[in-house]
């Protein structure tokens, strides 16, 4: 048969009950010990491409091919699978050279070999190379699926030299974890030139591309050497081989498992070599592998590359341009261009995403037009697949544009089929634009959810820029999954075509509580096109052998084929031609979307079924938005501040953080209660009522107890029940917020019901439950409390016990016997009980007052006596007492989230606040490379176990990478201690944009320069580089230190505004623009620096002088809400002082 034939393959299994390889006829599968997959392999019904490949290259015309079918399928070379009890033979012919692999089980041990010969049968000699590439698991294949970007970030590759092997092991993350280490080599004979090796993916495959077209075996490259921390972990060899006419050379790829460094290095002493065993001379022809499929032919192709780079269009001037993407004149939009070249479009390091969601369903899209949509929960009912893979950026979801003239078929988005022409894309609030000419027609592209419906709209509108009219063929594709893996839910999903609308209706019995929804998609055709067609078999739509960047469907002229039912790999895919003449525009939607009933259903598709009616949705959108995002708008000398502020960061906040819940690299769909209650603080200030009801949200997920359930998915509230100290603390700090800002008292009294669940026994660190209602409720006061008198315990320092974690969960270990003390914690609570011992008071609540008052007093002084560690303030101590985050510890000695917290609840006397803060700079910024790390020096080898993080890189996320949300903290109390300088420097220094103004900064940062990442990593060679963006607390957080820290405002009671500046004194001042929160009163406060000779700060309101305005170190206006527009403006002089003052001194 041929290589790029094949329909259903043929699996096989070798095993020797440890260690086994699963390998299909066309060259896919993976390995496993034990339970745990050593390679990656992710199921598909259709055509799978994952396997342990070796690659050979022409060193002389540059041309690749695979051993296997896979990855690298070509048409028309000859091929053969064979298969017995102890081997697996692929046999394949390619330009003159017939390569046999053989795999099989290395007896005695845990590990596999694959033997390679290479026949030079073209009749002249040839020089070429042998590269081998195995995709790095090292955990169960659930939890790979479930979070692959999480998963990888404990795995760590180093290169041998005694061995000439690679080896890689994953660091332990729980106490059960047992070890796992694997090693890989590749040995020749004959003429042998040497071996390179790889370890990092990206660097292999190459941003935008696939293992069927990697970077690693484009003409000329090598393999770069790159081992350690690489984030994305591969098995790469390579060794060259040069072959006289009629003469085979033998090469050994070895793939071993082990519990130890030793257990793996010993396999490669004996094991891997070539035997030189004589290879019984075969054609690869009359065993097929599967039965032939081949892709249709005919008049029909996909667009190439262009032969010449073509520049995208530059006319409109960008706001901090850096080569790839810019922002807009107004800051609303980040705008990317992408350049077309020989070599495809000219991607950004990463992919740029943006997060469009409303309350009850959104979608991720990404610059290069990849999505994922889900329904009511973005982790658990996801209705196209969340792919989590930044290096070849795959397509769930596809819109193909065919030229019924020429024949040639393309993408009006950048992919997964580019035409020869730069793409722009266009990140909104909301939306996504794509702008494309090619093929004489205008392109625009737009995906949006409306305001309130879980349905998710893209509008293709195609202008003929041609003299003639044109025939175009329009052809959609998604992914249906309707859960959250797509090859775990396959097999339950039925589709129908609904004969009122002509959409294609699916539905999951077997996904819990969504197994009612009812999952839809349509194509609103314009007046005039052909009847649309459907298919929603997945294996019609893309072929055997076809792909999402060139499926079979677009190699036919035909209809698509109408299949629906049960069975299939499911889809939904539609077809319709247009005829557009010459200057016209046209334009059609696709609909995706969910609700509860048939009549809901149709109910929306109606609704959007009108041109008019759609285009009005995503006015209403932008009109949300702008109105929303205008509560707060500043102007200041630092135009990069004022970006993130008057949109990126509030928008990120509210879309991702709490409508989304799920971004490229975490798809977590659920309430996190600590989470999701941080952001709504920073969401008061554009619409107190957010906070109000989210107050509400996580106060009815606590238990009778006290204790609440760290993270719960929507709507059964399913999640886990843990014993972390801070999650429940973070309701009366919220509360206690609110209230002092709104003046709204009434939240305290509202009423939500308590949780009742199976407790947590024995050493049990988290229990996964549905709670049910206790038939109980409480006053919002009450949950409150309950969350105060359950935390207010003391360890044999004095200082609050940790629990299986407090807010850094990686330190789930420090406490989990029961007598780990967190100082952080202590901090956190000693603020809580000086913002909420006044309410206490104003309840007639004395005798808790009391109690409270008492226990916070005594804690500062554990806080500033056991937590003190000299220079700074410990972090914590482990159960048997040894301080965690000391000068004399050999890893984690300073955490900055400590000295942050010391100085923000005021527990910290004045001269330790300064001293605390010397430290955390001293030890913690690092303005060369632009972060600042939550601490230092990251684990890796301690005897102590504090817990997974430890089992992170080190440098990475919260292990000594910049883990921003914490390090916020830290500007937060610069600036509250006075140190505007360094405080405005450091707030400017985390901005996404100062890691994106240049080329060279964009491949250091790499991720979106227009959004905050959760973490910035601290260790070579990623120094520098952006983590996990949209999803993070960061957000709300940089918002808040941005607006009440540096610029000094806050809200008190509803009826004043307090402003204490902390900006540097180059700042010759600033404005503001507010809407209250009766949503009609704005108020504008314009703050200029006061002339030398004045002492005193001048507060004017709409013209008139207030008289003692300042009070307590702060200017304080009266607020008025009548509707109107008023005029604030205000002279700056010395008088104002910072927020911190210290609770107490230390005698």
């Amino acid at each position: 048969m041929n290589a790029d034939e094949g329909a259903v393959t043929h699996g096989h299994e070798l095993t020797n009950g440890s260690y086994r390889v699963s390998i299909a006829d066309d060259g896919t599968g993976s390995s496993y010990f034990g339970d745990l997959a050593i390679t990656r392999r992710v199921p598909d019904l259709t055509r799978e491409t994952d396997s342990f490949a070796l690659y050979i290259r022409d060193l002389e015309s540059g041309e690749y091919w695979s051993a296997g079918a896979e990855p690298v399928r070509i048409a028309g070379d000859a091929y053969e699978a064979t298969a017995t009890d102890s081997a697996i033979t692929l046999v394949r012919e390619h330009g003159g050279i017939r390569t046999t692999l053989e795999v099989s089980l290395v007896a005695g041990a845990m590990a596999e070999e694959r033997r390679l010969w290479i026949e030079n049968v073209s009749g002249r000699a040839r020089r070429l190379d042998v590269t081998t590439y195995a995709e790095l698991v090292l955990n169960t294949p659930i939890a790979d699926a479930a979070h692959p970007a999480f998963s990888k970030l404990f795995v760590q590759t180093e290169w041998d030299d005694a061995h000439r092997a690679l080896l890689a092991m994953r660091r332990l993350r729980a106490t059960d974890d047992e070890p796992l280490w694997v090693i890989h080599t590749l040995r020749s004979v004959g003429d042998a030139t040497g071996v390179e090796y790889e370890t990092d993916r990206m660097r292999f495959i190459g941003r935008g591309r696939t293992t069927a077209r990697p970077r690693a075996l484009d003409a000329g490259a090598e393999l770069t050497r790159t081992t350690g921390p690489v984030l994305d972990p591969i098995f790469a060899l390579r060794a060259g081989v040069s072959l006289a006419a009629g003469e085979t050379a033998e090469l050994v790829a070895l793939l071993g498992a082990g519990r130890t460094r030793e257990d793996v290095t010993a396999i490669v002493g004996t094991r891997g070599a070539p035997t030189s065993r004589k290879l019984a001379t075969r054609a690869a022809e009359g065993s097929a592998a599967a039965e032939p499929a081949s892709p249709p032919t005919g008049r029909y192709r996909a667009a190439t590359a262009p032969t010449n780079t073509i520049l995208a269009n530059t006319d409109e001037e960008l706001r901090f341009f850096n080569g790839l993407g810019g922002f807009s004149a107004d800051g609303t939009e980040y705008v990317i261009r992408l350049n077309a070249s020989p070599s495809g479009l000219q991607w950004p390091p990463m992919p740029w995403s943006n997060v469009i969601a409303n309350e009850s369903a959104g979608c991720i899209v990404t610059g290069g037009g990849a999505v994922t949509s889900w329904s009511a929960n973005s982790r658990e009912n996801r209705l196209t697949p969340w792919f989590n893979d930044p290096v070849s950026d795959p397509y769930g979801e596809a819109i193909y544009l065919r030229d019924e003239e020429s024949g040639v078929f393309w993408s009006p988005l950048p992919g997964p089929t580019p035409a020869p022409a730069p793409y722009e894309v266009r990140h909104g609030f909301g939306y996504t634009t794509w702008h494309h000419t090619s093929h004489d027609l205008e392109q625009t592209t737009t995906t949006w959810l409306p305001r309130h419906d879980a349905v998710k709209i893209v509008r293709v509108q195609l202008r003929n820029a041609s003299p003639r009219a044109r025939t175009i063929t329009v052809t959609s594709y998604a992914h249906l999954v309707l859960g959250g893996v797509p090859w775990l839910t396959a097999p339950s999903v039925a589709t129908t075509r609904d004969g009122q609308t002509g959409a294609i209706f699916a539905t999951n019995l077997a996904r819990g509580e969504f197994s009612k929804r009812i999952t839809f998609a349509t194509l609103v055709a314009p007046a005039g096109a052909s009847d649309v067609s459907v298919t929603a078999d997945r294996t019609t739509f893309l072929g055997r052998t076809g792909s999402v960047s060139d499926p079979a469907a677009m190699h036919s002229e035909a209809p698509l084929d109408g299949r629906t039912g049960a069975g299939l790999d499911p889809s939904a895919c539609f077809r319709t031609t247009i005829t557009i003449e010459s200057g016209a525009v046209t334009e059609l939607v696709l609909l995706l979307g969910e609700a509860d009933s048939d009549f809901r259903v149709r109910s929306l598709i109606h609704s959007y079924s009108d041109f008019a009616a759609i285009g009005k949705s995503l006015d209403t959108v932008r009109a949300f938005w702008r109105e929303m995002l205008a509560g707060v708008q500043i102007e200041t000398p630092s135009p990069a501040l004022d970006i993130m502020v008057n949109g990126w960061l509030a928008y990120q906040n509210l879309a991702c953080r709490v409508w989304g819940r799920s971004a490229y690299y975490q798809s977590g769909g659920a309430f996190g209660f600590r989470d999701q209650l941080q952001d709504s603080a920073a969401l008061l200030y554009l619409d107190p009522s957010l906070t109000r009801s989210q107050i509400l949200l996580h106060a009815s997920h606590q238990f009778v107890e006290g204790d609440v359930m760290h993270w719960w998915h929507p709507p059964t509230s399913k999640g886990i029940r843990t014993r972390f100290s801070d999650d429940l603390l973070w309701l009366p700090y919220i509360t206690a917020f609110y209230v002092a800002s709104t003046g709204d008292a009434s939240v305290l009294d509202a009423s939500a019901p308590f949780l009742t669940g199976p407790h947590l026994e024995g050493d049990e660190d988290e229990l996964f439950l549905t709670p049910t209602d206790s038939g109980t409720a409480g006053s919002v006061y009450e949950h409150c409390c309950r969350s105060i008198d359950r935390s207010l315990t003391a360890g044999v320092h004095g200082i609050p016990l940790m629990g299986s974690g407090d807010w850094n969960d990686g330190m789930n270990r420090v406490g989990r016997e029961g007598r780990g003390e967190s100082v952080w914690l202590g901090f956190f609570l000693f603020s809580i009980l000086e913002d909420f011992i006044p309410l206490a008071e104003s309840r007639g609540d004395g005798e808790r007052a009391i109690r409270y008052r008492v226990y916070q007093e005594k804690l500062g002084e554990a806080l500033n006596d056991a937590g003190w560690d000299g220079d700074w303030y410990r972090r914590a101590f482990y159960d048997d007492g040894t301080p965690l985050g000391t000068a004399s510890a050999d890893e984690c000695r300073i955490d900055a989230i400590a000295q942050a917290w010391s100085v923000l609840s005021r527990a910290a006397p004045a001269d330790r606040a300064e001293i605390a803060l010397d430290a955390m700079e001293m030890h913690l910024v690092s303005e060369d490379e632009k972060l600042i790390r939550l601490l230092t020096p990251a684990f890796d080898k301690t005897p102590h176990d504090p817990g997974y993080i430890k089992g992170y890189l080190p440098g990475v996320r919260e292990n000594g990478g910049q883990y921003t949300h914490g390090v916020l903290w830290g500007v937060r109390a610069l600036a509250e201690l006075g140190r505007t300088e360094r405080a405005t420097k450091l707030l400017e220094m985390l901005s996404p944009i100062t890691h994106g103004r240049t080329p060279a900064e964009v491949d250091v940062y790499r991720v979106e320069p227009y959004v905050i990442a959760a973490d910035v990593y601290g260790v070579t060679p990623h120094v520098g580089r952006g983590g996990w963006t949209w999803y993070t607390g960061s957000a709300g957080w940089m918002y808040r230190v941005a607006f009440e820290s540096l610029l000094g405002l806050t809200i008190v009671g509803g009826d004043r505004l307090e402003l204490r500046p902390c900006v540097p004194e180059s700042w010759p001042g600033f404005s503001v623009r507010m809407r209250l929160a009766d949503k009609r009163t704005r108020y504008e406060i314009v703050l200029t620096r006061a002339a030398a000779d004045i002492g005193e700060t001048q507060v004017h309101v709409d013209g008139e002088a207030v008289i003692d305005a300042v009070r307590n170190g702060a200017a304080s206006i009266a607020l008025v809400r009548d509707g109107g527009v008023h005029l604030v403006e205000i002279a700056l002089a010395s008088d104002l002082t910072p927020r911190y003052a210290p609770a107490s001194e230390v005698p």
